[in-house]
């Protein structure tokens, strides 16, 4: 396998790092392959990374486009019973989620078009990110010119929404997935042959980047906390601001730096100002890594993410989605949650060796072990997550104790180099595995996937 079409929803964003810093070293070693992202970026502020990547992205044109429109004509015309079986395929698999059927039938001419070029180019493989609409693209793709896929799923993509999750893990040479915990969804329906295809491979964390000897703390009577994400529900700051609140009437010293943006902005600010925050808690929006690092990583004591399961409720208001998007979750019949899988902003504390708080939910314990290499809290509970930080702020001993474990931890298992390694071993395997891109599409298509990878993660 050498050349690679990544398949992206929106490609860049200012919070995938982990994405464009992976798809950067693969296009290295496999020379010649391309992004195409289906929409362009909405992020004003992007990292230095994801910019050099923007030359190597095909913006694909919107899915009802003139362009789009006659490339399906043309695939119409050119294999009518190749389409209707496409299009009957996909039908059957998503009959009964009518949302994501009709999403799904939307986005078929785009596929089209993406088919068409990749027909015209020496492409020999198709890699999505995400298992929800990137990876519905590559398997329509797959479909009409018989090049192979595979896709990554992260955080709670799968058991979000669950439509069609089965069949593109059948159809996958193979699949990716940033965590053991995703494993535990699809182990409740899938079965073990299907199962052996998911390898289980951590984003991992530049360790050129971030390095402990960039630290600056301040050593000074106040502690500096600081917190990095989107604004979201399932990020629990509202969590983090009670407990910052029960801090500030045990008159402990801090500030507290929550870095990034979101659609919890006007919720947090006005916490803020009820819980008499002013002048100790700062929201100073997104920024880049290079800023992350420069501004607030290195001068930070303390580093907590207090995560929560988010459920998904038709009637209850929420920001991070629309209610037509939780009814389609809901019709899925997956979990109808969101969580979140590892997140990096505590990959990258840890290996600046800032001490870390956070949630013992979802995948966090498979990075955070308690009181080894960091402290974990209940979700939603600011009473525990206020003692842990007080703990750290008065034992200094125990801050450094804690960095220092948790820094081995991302060295051991979460170094990028090494996980990127393992990657290219899984890409370079399926290339000699699969060995069926040569053969004639209408042959390939009826040929059963090929065996499954070893992988150990």
């Amino acid at each position: 396998m050498k050349r690679i079409a990544f398949i992206m929803s929106t490609f860049p964003t200012l919070t995938e790092t982990f994405v464009a810093g992976e798809i950067k070293l693969l296009i290295s070693h496999f020379q010649g392959s391309r992004i195409y992202s289906m929409r362009r970026p909405f992020d004003k502020t992007l990292h230095l990374e994801s910019l050099e990547l923007m030359k190597k992205t095909v913006y694909l044109p919107p899915p009802l486009s003139i362009a789009c429109l006659k490339s399906n004509a043309r695939w119409l015309i050119k294999q009518p019973i190749r389409c209707l079986r496409v299009l009957l395929y996909l039908m059957i698999h998503t009959i009964y989620n009518p949302i994501h059927l009709a999403k799904t039938v939307y986005l078929l001419p785009q596929a089209a078009h993406l088919a068409e070029l990749l027909q015209a180019s020496n492409i020999d493989h198709l890699h999505a990110h995400w298992s929800g609409y990137p990876t519905t693209v590559a398997l329509a793709v797959s479909k009409l010119t018989g090049l192979s896929y595979s896709f990554t799923s992260h955080a709670c993509d799968m058991s979000m929404i669950k439509t069609l999750v089965a069949e593109k893990i059948k159809n996958a040479l193979f699949v990716l997935t940033c965590t053991a915990d995703a494993l535990k969804f699809v182990r409740s329906f899938l079965p073990a042959e299907q199962i052996n295809k998911i390898k289980v491979n951590y984003h991992g964390c530049n360790l050129q980047k971030f390095r402990s000897e960039l630290r600056r703390p301040g050593g000074g009577s106040r502690s500096i906390i600081v917190s990095c994400a989107d604004l979201h529900e399932r990020k629990g700051f509202p969590c983090l601001l009670q407990a910052l609140a029960i801090l500030q009437r045990e008159n402990v010293n801090f500030s507290c730096f929550i870095v990034g943006e979101g659609p919890q902005r006007p919720l947090l600010e006005k916490m803020i100002q009820t819980l008499g925050l002013q002048g100790r808690v700062m929201l100073p929006g997104a920024v880049t890594q290079e800023e992350l690092i420069e501004k607030y990583y290195a001068v930070a004591d303390i580093f907590v993410l207090p995560c929560m399961v988010q459920r998904l409720r038709f009637f209850r208001k929420n920001v991070d989605l629309g209610r037509l998007k939780i009814l389609e979750c809901k019709m899925s019949r997956g979990e109808s949650i969101q969580k979140d899988g590892i997140p990096n902003v505590l990959v990258e504390a840890m290996a600046m060796k800032i001490p870390v708080v956070s949630s013992e939910i979802a995948a966090i314990p498979e990075l955070i072990k308690h009181n080894q290499n960091g402290l974990l809290s209940p979700q939603k509970d600011s009473e525990t997550l206020a003692r842990h930080l007080i703990l750290l702020i008065e034992d200094e001993k125990l801050r450094l104790r804690l960095g220092e474990a948790g820094c081995r931890t991302v060295h051991e298992f979460f170094d990028r180099s090494k996980n990127i390694r393992e990657l290219l071993d899984i890409f370079s395997q399926a290339s000699s595995l699969y060995g069926r891109l040569g053969l004639p599409k209408t042959e390939t298509e009826t040929k059963p996937a090929g065996k499954a990878l070893v992988h150990s993660s």
